[in-house]
């Protein structure tokens, strides 16, 4: 018996099933890796932001230090100057002033600061609460948004009058 013509010769070709599987598994793996890359994105922005603002934070605790030392340097009250209250404060200030702007971005510096820059999303407030004759608190709050998110990040500091 004599077999047809077309079970003699070899496949040489794909089908068309094994066409549609073939691509489908492709894109399968471009959209994969095209999602890891967006999501990867996104979280160095995130750990990017975050870097920023904890040093935002620690640089207005700082600020509100200096102010105290420089009180006892000029023979003041160690705390004049520091009344309850919300500031905004930038990296040079020697005194607080009320204010809830966003910082500016000075790329020949850079530094952060309300005077000339780019202007940013974040938010840097000071909250100082005197709780004692001999300690006061400082709370530095920075808040920014992302992609409509508003993340904000904080941290607290009691300064004494140990002079």
């Amino acid at each position: 018996m004599m077999k047809a013509d077309w079970q003699n010769k070899k496949n040489k070709g794909f089908t068309l099933l094994e066409t549609i599987v073939a691509v489908g598994l492709i894109v399968v793996g471009l959209v994969s890796a095209l999602s890891l890359v967006v999501s990867s994105l996104f979280y160095i922005t995130n750990v990017q932001d975050r870097l920023v603002t904890a040093n935002l934070i620690a640089e207005g605790i700082e600020v509100v230090r200096n102010i105290r030392d420089n009180n006892w340097l000029g023979n003041q009250s160690w705390n004049n100057g520091l009344t309850d209250g919300d500031y905004q404060v930038a990296y040079d200030s020697t005194s607080l002033s009320s204010g809830s702007n966003p910082l500016l971005f000075d790329s020949n510096t850079g530094l952060y600061n309300y005077a000339s820059g780019a202007p940013t999303s974040y938010v840097r407030i000071v909250s100082i609460t005197n709780l004692s004759a001999y300690e006061i608190k400082v709370l530095s709050t920075v808040t920014w948004q992302r992609r409509g998110i508003t993340y904000n990040n904080s941290a607290e500091d009691h300064l004494f009058n140990w002079r």
